[in-house]
């Protein structure tokens, strides 16, 4: 049953690969053609090389690290914390390498399909959001509430013995379900970086860069968690929780709560198509600052700096962290 397990996470690896594969396959193609435009063309497309190229002398991995950081003022950032919450709300502890396992997951699909992206030349994520893969995310996630609200992990699903005492194996694939529903917000450094990929084709460098940008997004879930774990949350009343009688079946509350926030992400994901939902919202009135200072970022000098030390900070609070555990 483990060889079964791993044939299945390989085989879910090659087909996302498969569909990286397809749209380098399209995006070249995209390239010929554009390479065969004619002449007023071909001049929008010289300075659109000329754009990126500026942009990639402005851009480094410690000013998209910051960016990410900063896209807590977004709207695209409020589907993290539902997502947060409800393996917080399963797990109970640990809560920290759960968010790590979460970001692996999450990040391996988003740098991939941000790189599709910028392949094909589109300033949107959702060039490759297929309705499919969404609606197969938005599934799973479901199923993921459903057996969360009985009490079990994908391990004890799928029949197969696990050495962590968390639910790693499930909350690596929430990780992954959860970046092909996930619609960014498309600031202009997230914008310029995808353009990296696409008008420069230099995108094994976008895709370092979209990594460091989506590590920026999570830092403020990194920080809740550390916090979480610090002062073991995980053992007040209201986390711990009690079991009680729901319609004939004994449910534990901190379940039923993390099952019903994995269900209402899946239906969101059915109905919607994806998380772009939420990026209308402007609850705090945040978002015009969030365009505004990306594109200080950009010509501030000071700004690589501070990505530094906010990045160093963020490494040591995390090896203080687990070296305690």
């Amino acid at each position: 049953m483990k060889k079964n397990f791993i044939f299945f996470i390989l085989a879910l690896v090659f087909a996302l690969l498969i569909i990286y594969a397809n749209v380098y396959e399209a995006g070249y193609a995209l390239i010929e053609t554009e390479s065969n435009s004619p002449p007023a063309l071909q001049k929008i497309v010289d300075y659109n090389q000329e754009f990126a190229s500026n942009f990639m002398l402005k851009i480094s991995f410690l000013v998209a690290f910051v960016a990410g950081i900063l896209g807590i003022l977004s709207p695209c950032i409020l589907p993290f914390l539902p997502a947060y919450f409800s393996y917080t709300f399963k797990e109970k502890t640990n809560i920290t390498k759960m968010t790590f396992i979460f970001f692996a997951g999450f990040s391996f699909v988003f740098v991939l399909m941000g790189a599709a992206a910028g392949y094909i030349g589109s300033q949107i994520m959702t060039v490759v959001q297929s309705k499919w893969l969404v609606s197969l995310a938005g599934l799973f996630m479901i199923f993921l509430g459903v057996i969360t609200i009985k009490g079990k992990d994908v391990c004890q699903v799928i029949n197969i013995k696990s050495r962590f005492k968390n639910d790693v194996y499930g909350t690596l694939l929430f990780g992954m379900f959860f970046a092909f529903g996930w619609t960014a917000c498309i600031g202009p450094i997230l914008a310029g970086i995808l353009g990296i990929g696409a008008i420069l084709g230099n995108v094994w460098y976008s895709m370092l860069l979209l990594f460091f940008y989506s590590l920026g997004n999570l830092i403020p879930l990194f920080i809740i968690s550390m916090l979480y774990d610090k002062y073991e949350l995980g053992k007040s009343k209201f986390i711990k929780g009690k079991m009680f009688n729901l319609f004939g079946y004994n449910v534990h509350s901190t379940n039923l709560v993390s099952g019903l926030l994995f269900i209402l992400l899946g239906v969101i994901l059915l109905l919607f198509k994806g998380t772009a939902v939420f990026n209308t919202w402007d609850i705090l009135g945040t978002k015009e600052y969030f365009y505004l200072i990306q594109r200080l970022l950009l010509e501030w000098q000071y700004t690589s700096m501070i990505g530094m030390g906010l990045l160093l900070v963020f490494v040591l609070l995390l090896y203080f962290n687990f070296r305690k555990k």
